[in-house]
């Protein structure tokens, strides 16, 4: 019998191939769960010493009081706005994510839709597929709209964490002027990185890029509303590869109908799956990509094996790397429900 029991929760094809062999090292037997009510998440987890949770599993305090054996819970991805952190920790069970391990491939994907909205590749991609190539004329300008030189502009980055500071020298290699907002944020880390730090409103009324790596917590929610797309640049373009809450949907949609911005970049969405019928989706100036930011082949092979480790070290009795401690997320309540990966 094995010395340990983890559940791996998750609706995802299990790479048992990479993650038992990490296991293994501890003598802990891996066992796949596919809970979709708290109930099942309840039942399944009794038994287990450590879980790793794939997608956006609820992790509420009914569930946590019920889970008497179990040490630690990490997330194969970093956002944990489904885990009531204040009671894991009353109970004893470290919550831990994948901090880092697909900063890249979300920062890869901010300057890549930066680029796409900005220069309106999707939509001249799609007048192409019209069958339409009319180089130089009035009708191409008016399809297209006005574009802009993106060299010598302003990022702003709110949240200058592990994705932010992916996101920041990239956008420099453009020779973008990158400001950040990010209140927890020590002030040497942006000053080493070249980046300026600014209030909020400064940010919101001076960049030409806004680019949100937040974490979804009761300040932020809906940090960008009606108010924030009224300061902003009628000419600015808003991205968002955090999390959809960050930005109120209907006060978007009304700004971009209204010209008061330019448009919108959107890996992630509020409410998420967006609807199909959804108004925004009518809009030309709109690029959404279905939270896929992280995905990449060497990201999920990171995040899963990073999971795994974590797990195992706690159950192994070291101490884990990205354990979740911080103050002001341990105060915030949780996102109810299921949600996407």
């Amino acid at each position: 019998m094995a010395k340990f029991r983890v559940k791996y929760f998750g609706s995802n094809d299990v790479p048992v191939d990479l993650i038992k062999p990490i296991l293994d090292e501890i003598d802990a037997e891996l066992v796949i769960a596919r809970p979709t009510t708290d109930a099942e998440i309840i039942e399944a987890g009794r038994d287990a010493d450590g879980i790793i949770m794939h997608g956006a599993v609820p992790f509420t305090k009914e569930i946590i009081s019920q889970l008497k054996k179990t040490k630690v819970v990490c997330r194969t991805g970093v956002g944990v706005d489904r885990m009531d952190l204040a009671a894991a920790e009353e109970y004893g069970i470290k919550v831990c994510n994948a901090a880092g391990c697909n900063s890249i491939e979300v920062s890869e994907q901010a300057i890549g839709l930066l680029i796409a909205i900005s220069r309106k590749l999707v939509r001249m991609n799609q007048y192409v597929r019209d069958g339409k190539w009319r180089r130089h004329t009035a009708e191409l300008h008016r399809y297209r709209g006005r574009v802009y030189r993106i060299a010598g502009r302003t990022m702003g980055i709110v949240g200058l964490g592990h994705v932010g500071r992916q996101v920041a020298p990239r956008a420099q290699g453009m020779k973008l002027n990158v400001q950040t907002y990010d209140p927890y944020l020590d002030p040497k880390i942006a000053q080493d990185m070249g980046v300026k730090m600014v209030s909020f409103d400064e940010l919101v009324k001076t960049s030409d890029f806004i680019s949100l790596h937040a974490p979804l917590t009761n300040q932020t929610r809906g940090m960008f509303s009606t108010a924030q797309f009224k300061t902003m640049k009628n000419t600015a373009y808003l991205i968002n590869c955090a999390r959809g809450g960050l930005v109120d949907t209907e006060a978007l949609y009304d700004a971009l109908v209204a010209g008061e911005i330019a448009g919108a970049a959107l890996d992630v969405t509020d409410p998420e799956p967006l609807p199909a019928d959804h108004k925004i989706l009518t809009l030309p100036n709109v690029i959404i990509t279905c939270h896929t930011a992280a995905n990449s082949d060497e990201s999920y092979v990171d995040c899963q094996a990073h999971a795994a480790r974590e797990v195992a070290r706690v159950l192994n009795g070291e101490p884990a790397t990205t354990e979740i401690k911080d103050p002001w997320l341990l105060a915030e309540a949780q996102d109810e429900g299921f949600g996407g990966v």
